[in-house]
C-alpha cells in the first residue's frame, strides 16, 4: 500500500491511502505536531517503508481489543495504528481513515465516515497478516 499526504496543517496531516494495484483505499488524517521551527507541521511516521502487521490492539478507553494494523519500526514510536476517527485529536500519531476530507464551518478539515471506512480496509484485508506501507511526504 502507499499512503500520500497531500497537506501538512495545524488541524491534521491529511492524504490518500492506494493498494498496490492504485486504487484508492481511504483518505486518511494523522495527528499534526508542530515542529521546533514553530512553523512546519509534522507526523510521527516520517517518509519511509514500513511493515504493517496485524494483531489485537486496544484505544484509550476502550475496554476490548480489536483486530488492526500496526505500522511497525516508527522511529521513536510504538502502537501506531491504522483505525477509526474524524478529526486531528482522534489520533496520536495513528492513522485514520474516511471516505472523504470536508472543511468545516470554522474552516478545519475532517475525514467522514471513518468506521464504515476502517470497516472496508478490514475487510479488504481479510486473510492478510502484514503488508508493506510506502510512505511519501
Amino acid at each position: 500500500m502507499k499512503l500520500i499526504r497531500d497537506s501538512h496543517r495545524f488541524d491534521g496531516i491529511f492524504g490518500r491511502l492506494f493498494d498496490a494495484n492504485g486504487h484508492l483505499v481511504a483518505y486518511t488524517l494523522e495527528h499534526s505536531y508542530l515542529q521546533d521551527d514553530k512553523t512546519t507541521w509534522a507526523p510521527k511516521i516520517p517518509a519511509g517503508q514500513f511493515v504493517c502487521v496485524l494483531g489485537p490492539h486496544r484505544l484509550n478507553g476502550m475496554t476490548s481489543d480489536f483486530e488492526t494494523f500496526e505500522v511497525t519500526n516508527v522511529p521513536g514510536h510504538t502502537n501506531i495504528l491504522f483505525h477509526w476517527g474524524n478529526f486531528d485529536k482522534d489520533s496520536e500519531g495513528c492513522i485514520l481513515l474516511g471516505d472523504k476530507i470536508i472543511t468545516q464551518t470554522d474552516g478545519t478539515e475532517m475525514v467522514t465516515n471513518s468506521r464504515e471506512t476502517f470497516k472496508n480496509f478490514m475487510n479488504s484485508l481479510d486473510g492478510v497478516k502484514e503488508f508493506m506501507l510506502t510512505v511519501q511526504a
